[in-house]
């Protein structure tokens, strides 16, 4: 044996050994290298040696031999294998050890060889029993609390021959204890030659039906997927890898147990000593920091939190890489994730077919979703018979690799066809990305997954079901789109009622099911009399088309079951100076929002912890917004921001949420505001130095004439105002080009422009006009990730920069606005390249939202704002002030000269067009539910959105830098809303009733699309104007400030009395009955 050293030897990858023998093999040759470590709990580190876990090895295989009697049989040497499941809810390191010491015990020299069957522990209890029942297995391990009672449940459904032997897995501290007199009595069978054809360890698929399938593994297919690890450009040695969502009943876990071999990483995980609650994003963090990672190994739904929380941005940022992969990641959090520098990889690989991606150091420059698979591998390209730019992706079996199932054969060899569809990269056709699942299977953001198909056809057996069709790739749970057999029934019924009288055949699914992929009742979703099913000729519904057709309502219900709240819980009242509540109130409160939602835990104690008893991430979020919604009754709006997002997972029982929600509830306002304000300042502050460092010089190439022809670029040319701007431009006879910027989505830039022009009521002929020239891109992007001689093409010819696209979302921080941001920069970037002799105006359009203090009597300025005091502290807000702040910087360091066009409430168009998701609209709806339209003091200064737009155009001539587009005279808000009362019929009310109505509405699922002002209750609570300011009745309404708008009229002669009248009574008709087509209001 060698000398002890902490040095990692390497295991050649030609050696024919087991995974059990390579990991022996470090036990002697790299002793006393670390191979785990953890947090002490002390603020330190403690790291677990490759002879340490060796060590553990050993002691399992003897507890194994002790436990198990045929193992000890000689004269049964050459029969069947024991097979022992394993259903284990414990550590890591602990699993993988007991795990190894089985596999150990595959290939002994004397006694009958055992096979482990490793069991998810999300599996149901029918799903447990058949499994169990398909491999015959004769004893089954089990960890202690949820998993017993699972496994307790499952031997119901088995017959008395059937049921194996149940005993309880060894503890971390069984495993490892402390002695140091340990003796190893490893022989050197050992390590003697193996048939690596034998079977090593049983997994099984996903578990999505009633019966997954068990998938039998060979030493030979452990040990390729083990050198994968090598056969791509990372080099691991002495990188700490973060795993801890790769759990041992997994291929994910399998990959990091056999990676380790070959690599020299160690693997982080969390102290194995404390009980603790399911991984949540945030814990993994706080690992993933406590540990000192530098490689991160997860499942896009984490990635995707992370993706929305600034300070995870930056922790991720130091990191080396972030391996995600077991399902989709959301193109909106890879591409934030990528331009913000973070190195997102995918990796590919299946139980049949282990790792087959090349596992690389960088991302693919083309994008963080592609993926190259290694020589090792044989991988084909099965063209889609209905998509010539569709292929499944399959694997012929070869010497390198060996897939566990083979289903197919390709050109005479046998293979594996995945039901993976890909596309193949347009410039690298080695370079593909999956598109979806042949067999219209399911990926969860989680890493699993759903074969939709059985759960479909045991729901549509409810005599009231015609067809169900399941929805969530992507998403963290799944939900089903039903069409009723009588859709007379379902409208007369309702919706809820309706859902309540199909519910029975859903849970009886659900019995059935995977927990993952169980179905809740609130993400059921009934089908519209306007958009029926369609279906194949073998009268089944066409999935895609279906769930396609219904993007937008799915969507919805995504928003709406991530923002519902019990509101049938009543809060506690305020006691105390503090005008708080007591922590006896506070617990009775959590321990009726808990009870409620988690049902069917009658023997749960207020100090256990709720996941153990089942909660999953959809009913964690239900707690967490039905406690906000009682919290932000009493407490400051400040305390409750600082409340984490994840304080359900962070304080896990009834009395730990109960001490936190009594204590917010009591927080200082005024502390918590001035925390908030130091903190604002200095972010706000940071991004403006971040993005006006080093300006382009600008040089304008010689003999450049000043030519009269003009061309635009557009951003956002599919919205509101944006497709109006395109229709003026398209009218100008100087305008010569409209570059029209969109970023891309599911449908072709020319359906999204034909749909926006006939929803708004503009010609559509206009878009047949050849100066318009269609592109999708991303501005938050150095080149736009367009065609680089696209990207010169518009560099060298725009006389004008549009940019009028922006994100919409007043509940997101100013971190989610940062590519937008960006965006702003990379546009000046590309004016200040311009060779023309002056570079292209750029007309950003900004919002007179960015204030909000201004308690001065006189109107905003047309010109700069540079308190941050006076601005609007909501992240959309901060953004464009930013941008303001930005490009003002640019026109006095460079010879820049943007117009910052601070736009107003744009009102419904020519037809009567608004957006019903914007606050007004939402406002009149809110008006027919509660029955009462709000009065208050102040003016409705709404500018049509065809003015607006036409203004827009006229300002590219402006003379100075600032303008306000508001309308230069409004109307009272009284006329406004009185016209609403009469058209919808319902009384005027005084603006507090009218809210304290909104806030009493139930905050359901059907309540929140019905009623979507629910979604902005927070925005209409601060909507009131300050105490203490004078002449409302001269400023906006909701006390917002009047803005001048003396040079704007000027260089905008769209404004001016003789082109814009004052709003009438005609003008919220149309807007009225604009909406009553679209099913906004009831007629």
């Amino acid at each position: 044996m060698p000398a002890q050293s902490s040095k990692f030897t390497p295991l050649s990858v030609d050696d024919n050994v087991t995974l059990d023998q390579a990991y022996e093999w470090h036990r002697l040759h790299s002793p006393e290298a670390p191979a785990f470590v953890y947090p002490d709990g002390l603020g330190g580190q403690h790291y677990v040696t490759w002879k340490k876990q060796g060590e553990g090895i050993e002691k399992g295989v003897a507890l194994i031999r002790a436990t198990i009697p045929e193992l000890r049989k000689e004269n049964q040497r050459n029969s069947e294998p024991v097979v022992i499941g394993i259903l284990a809810n414990i550590d890591h390191l602990t699993h993988e050890t007991f795990l190894l010491s089985h596999i150990r015990l595959t290939h002994q020299s004397s006694g009958r060889p055992i096979l482990p069957f490793a069991l998810s522990t999300r599996n149901s209890a029918v799903a447990i029993a058949h499994l169990i029942r398909a491999k015959h297995v004769s004893y089954l391990w089990v960890t202690e609390g949820p998993m017993k009672t699972l496994a307790n449940e499952a031997l119901n459904h088995l017959t008395p021959d059937e049921v194996p032997s149940v005993f309880s897995f060894p503890t971390f501290s069984e495993l490892f204890d402390e002695q140091n007199d340990f003796v190893s009595t490893i022989s050197d069978e050992v390590l003697a030659p193996t048939a690596l054809d034998r079977p090593a360890l049983i997994l099984h698929s996903s578990g999505s039906t009633a019966f997954p399938k068990p998938i039998t593994l060979t030493h030979a297919m452990l040990m390729e997927w083990a050198v994968r690890i090598r056969q791509g450009d990372a080099n691991f040695e002495g990188e700490t890898v973060s795993c801890q969502n790769a759990p041992m009943f997994h291929a994910m876990g399998l990959f990091i147990t056999g990676w380790a071999l070959y690599s020299g990483f160690i693997r982080a995980v969390p102290n194995p000593l404390y009980l603790r609650a399911p991984v949540s994003p945030e814990s993994f963090l706080q690992e993933m920091v406590d540990s000192k990672t530098t490689i991160v190994y997860t499942v896009p739904s984490f990635v995707e939190a992370w993706a929305a929380d600034p300070n995870s941005i930056e922790i991720l940022k130091r990191m080396r890489a972030i391996y995600w992969g077991g399902g989709p990641l959301s193109e909106r959090a890879g591409r934030y994730m990528r331009e913000l520098g973070v190195n997102v990889i995918m990796i590919y690989g299946t139980t049949e077919l282990g790792m087959v991606a090349s596992v690389r150091a960088k991302p693919c420059p083309q994008g963080y979703e592609w993926i190259r698979f290694p020589t090792s591998v044989s991988p084909v390209y099965i063209p889609d018979p209905e998509d010539p730019d569709t292929y499944e992706l399959a694997f012929k079996l070869i010497d390198t690799h060996h897939p566990a199932i083979i289903n197919t054969e390709i050109d005479g060899v046998p293979g594996y066809a995945t039901s993976d569809l890909v596309e193949k990269h347009p410039d690298d056709p080695n370079l593909v990305r999956i598109k979806g699942r042949k067999d219209d299977q399911i990926m969860l953001s989680t890493g699993e997954k759903t074969n939709p198909g059985p759960m479909e056809q045991l729901i549509s057996k409810n005599p009231h079901v015609k067809s169900a069709v399941m929805f969530g790739r992507g998403r963290i749970n799944n939900g089903v789109l039903i069409e009723p057999v009588s859709l007379d029934e379902a409208e007369r019924l309702g919706v809820e009622a309706f859902r309540n009288l199909i519910w029975p055949g859903i849970e009886y699914a659900n019995e059935y099911a995977s927990t993952h992929s169980r179905i809740f009742k609130e993400m059921v979703l009934i089908a519209l009399r306007s958009k029926p099913f369609t279906y194949t000729g073998k009268n089944t519904p066409r999935r895609g088309a279906v769930i396609k057709e219904y993007d937008d309502e799915i969507e919805a219900l995504y928003k709406v079951v991530s923002e519902s709240v019990q509101t049938d819980i009543p809060t506690p009242a305020a006691t105390g100076e503090e005008g708080g509540w007591s922590l006896e109130d506070s617990r009775d409160f959590v321990h009726q929002i808990i009870h409620s939602i988690l049902k069917d835990v009658s023997g749960m104690k207020d100090e256990d912890d709720i996941f153990s008893y089942g909660c999953d991430s959809l009913q964690a979020t239900y707690i967490r917004n039905t406690i906000l919604h009682g919290l932000r009754q009493v407490a400051p709006p400040a305390s409750v921001q600082k409340l984490a997002s994840n304080f359900v997972y962070q304080h896990p029982t009834v009395n730990a949420l109960a001490e936190i929600v009594s204590r917010v509830s009591r927080r200082s306002m005024e502390t918590a505001y001035a925390d908030l304000e130091a903190e604002r300042t200095e972010r706000l502050q940071r991004y403006i130095h971040t993005y006006t460092q080093e300006w382009p010089r600008h040089r304008p190439a010689p003999n450049q004439n000043d030519s009269t022809k003009e061309v635009i670029l557009l951003t956002g040319s599919t919205g509101g105002v944006g497709s109006h701007i395109l229709g003026e431009l398209v009218k100008l006879p100087s305008v010569t080009r409209i570059y029209a910027f969109n970023r891309p989505t599911k449908k072709s830039s020319r359906q999204r422009h034909l749909e926006a022009f006939s929803d708004r009521g503009n010609d559509i002929s206009l878009l047949d006009d050849e100066k318009i020239i269609y592109i999708e891109g991303d501005t938050s992007v150095q080149g736009f990730n367009i065609d680089p001689s696209v990207y010169k093409e518009i560099q060298y010819s725009a006389t004008t920069i549009i940019h009028n696209a922006w994100r919409v979302d007043f509940n997101i921080s100013l971190a989610s606005f940062e590519p937008a941001i960006r965006g702003v920069r990379y546009m000046i970037d590309l004016a200040l390249g311009s060779p023309q002799l002056i570079p292209p105006r750029i007309i950003f359009t900004s919002s007179i939202g960015i204030v909000k203090a201004w308690s001065n009597i006189e109107s905003v300025p047309e010109g700069p704002l540079s308190d941050l005091t006076l601005i609007n502290a909501v992240g959309y807000s901060e953004s464009k002030w930013v941008s303001e702040q930005i490009l003002e910087t640019a026109s006095r360091q460079t010879p820049l000269k943007p117009v910052i066009v601070r736009v107003g409430q744009l009102c419904g168009g020519v037809n009567g067009n608004w957006n019903s998701r914007e606050w007004f609209p939402s406002l009149v709806r809110a008006a027919q539910v509660v029955g009462g339209a709000p009065d208050t003091e102040g003016l409705a200064s709404f500018v049509p959105l065809q003015v607006a737009a036409k203004a827009l155009v006229e300002l590219r001539r402006s003379s100075g830098i600032f303008a306000n587009l508001v309308h230069p005279r409004p109307v009272p808000w009284g006329n406004v809303i009185g016209w609403i009362s009469e058209l919808l019929g319902v009384p005027i009310i005084p603006y507090s009733e009218w809210l304290r109505r909104l806030e009493a509405s139930p905050r359901t699922s059907e309540s929140l699309l019905n009623n979507p002002a629910l979604h902005l209750l927070d925005f209409y609570r601060v909507a009131t104007p300050p105490k203490g300011f004078s002449g409302l009745d001269k400023r906006e309404v909701f006390g917002i400030a009047k803005y001048d708008t003396t040079k704007t009229v000027t260089d905008a002669p769209s404004l001016s009395p003789e082109h814009l009248p004052q709003l009438i009574e005609e003008d919220v008709r149309r807007w009225i009955e604009y909406w009553k087509t679209k099913g906004v209001l009831s007629n």
